[in-house]
């Protein structure tokens, strides 16, 4: 197999099990009484814990942002803004809604994030981008009202949360791309899922005195944080790294399609017409983002 093949081939993977992984975090949530927050916690100091082991066995010096007091200041704005709240929110949103429209409104994130750099650097949006935020918003506006205006198809607090949850993505997309040139992914990622994980030690610990827990639940658990967490973003990153972000980013679109299809087979979650219109609609801008990408790259 070839190594555009390959690479092609982890980042799918990788994508549909991220859509699984939020179906698994809803089955958790639903059958063990365990609030989002605490699992939050738990998820980011065992995922994070996981990766800089990985991270330390692989030769990886993962102690030397701890020399350095500004990165070590960036890294944990970066834990607390980025990987913290981009999980918690996620699992709010999950917890108000499903985890289908959670992973669907979290991928407003590219749009988000190419609108921000257009006002920033005052610059003028290409045909693809102003195509991409047009094709969003109406997505957005299906999936949140089904097509009137007067009423929402789901929460108010599932919307801000979802709608939370996409900036979080973005700002953990783009923030640490310094830190992450100067001590690598897997360290950086790692140190942040942990210390997010901390923060919330303080408020939510005692949180799990009445969560339910059996075998089915346990091998949930394990299937969220190893293979749903650790095992995933690796297979992303070494993915990414052999075909590019705009082929990434086009091959993600896999992962809100996956949770659909499993929150309906698993979970006995309806899709409805408007719901099914407004999810393409969102995937095609992430697309139309990808094919600016590539043609900026071009002229480049």
């Amino acid at each position: 197999m070839g190594a555009t093949r390959k690479g092609m081939l982890n980042v799918l993977v990788a994508a549909i099990l991220w859509g699984s992984s939020g179906v698994c975090a809803q089955y958790i949530m639903e059958h063990s009484q365990m609030p989002s927050p605490f699992l939050t916690m738990i998820r980011l100091l065992s995922g994070g814990f996981i990766l800089l082991t990985f991270s330390f066995l692989h030769g990886d010096g993962i102690f030397r942002i701890l020399k350095d007091r500004k990165d070590i200041i960036s890294l944990l704005l970066f834990s607390l803004v980025g990987a913290m709240t981009v999980q918690l929110t996620f699992l709010l949103a999950i917890e108000k809604s499903n985890a289908a429209t959670a992973t669907i409104l979290q991928f407003l994130s590219p749009t988000i994030i190419v609108a921000w750099f257009a006002i920033v650097r005052k610059a003028r949006p290409g045909r693809f981008v102003f195509a991409a935020i047009a094709t969003s918003l109406i997505g957005t506006f299906l999936l949140v009202t089904h097509g009137d205006p007067t009423s929402l198809s789901i929460s108010g607090a599932a919307l801000f949360w979802g709608i939370a949850s996409a900036f979080a993505a973005a700002f953990y997309t783009t923030y640490p791309s310094t830190l992450i040139a100067r001590y690598g992914t897997l360290p950086i990622v790692g140190w942040s899922m942990l210390l997010g994980g901390a923060m919330l030690l303080p408020f939510y610990a005692g949180d799990g005195a009445n969560v339910v827990i059996t075998g089915n639940l346990l091998l949930a658990f394990f299937y969220l944080v190893v293979i749903g967490t650790s095992l995933t973003f690796s297979l992303y990153l070494k993915g990414a790294q052999m075909i590019g972000g705009p082929k990434a980013s086009i091959l993600s679109c896999a992962e809100p399609l996956s949770s659909a299809l499993l929150s309906l087979l698993l979970l006995g979650i309806s899709f409805t017409l408007p719901d099914w219109l407004g999810t393409l609609l969102i995937l095609s801008s992430v697309v139309l983002i990808s094919l600016d990408s590539r043609r900026r790259t071009k002229t480049a």
